[in-house]
């Protein structure tokens, strides 16, 4: 692991509260705080969900310094989803819109889309330009990674508890 924590200034640069990220995220607003501060670190599906609000790749929050890149698109998105709102009479809500679909899928909704479009896409590739085939590979492999990621901390917390015999991560967040 890194030593890098750029939750703080990646809300900064977006111009968000830690309200709305704690929303997005699923938890308090204290909690935010505490992950800003370095008392504690955001699991891996909240950095998915900050991913997903942010439009960056969720390894800038703690594992990846943040680049002048990723800066950009922060400030980009962020001022993108102020010229939408402004466009809709300031009826949208990002932070409602995204927190609402969160909140409504489950996991096996989302594996079952996710099963479907890498169906169409696999039914799709003959049309598809090799590059753009390469592409897809590298964000399959990618996402493969941050998957088998979630798969090895929850295999460690389970062992953890069949040997203390205490309540895992997961166990306490699904209370």
């Amino acid at each position: 692991m890194s030593d890098y924590n750029n939750v703080k200034l990646i809300r900064e640069i977006y111009g968000a509260t830690q309200e709305s990220v704690a929303k997005i995220a699923g938890v308090s607003r204290s909690t935010v705080s505490l992950w800003e501060n370095g008392s504690t670190k955001a699991s891996n599906s909240k950095r998915e969900k900050m991913s997903i609000y942010f439009g960056i790749g969720p390894e800038f929050f703690y594992d990846k310094k943040l680049s002048e890149e990723a800066k950009q698109a922060l400030i980009d998105n962020s001022k993108r989803e102020e010229e939408i709102t402004k466009a809709s009479d300031n009826k949208r809500n990002k932070v409602e819109e995204i927190s609402s679909m969160l909140e409504a899928v489950t996991f096996e909704e989302a594996r079952s889309r996710f099963m479907f479009s890498m169906k169409m896409l696999l039914a799709t590739a003959d049309e598809g330009e090799l590059d753009d085939l390469k592409t897809s590979v590298f964000i399959c492999e990618k996402m493969l990674r941050r998957l088998k990621a979630v798969v090895k901390i929850r295999e460690e917390e389970e062992s953890d508890k069949k040997e203390s015999h205490e309540e895992t991560l997961f166990d306490l967040l699904n209370q």
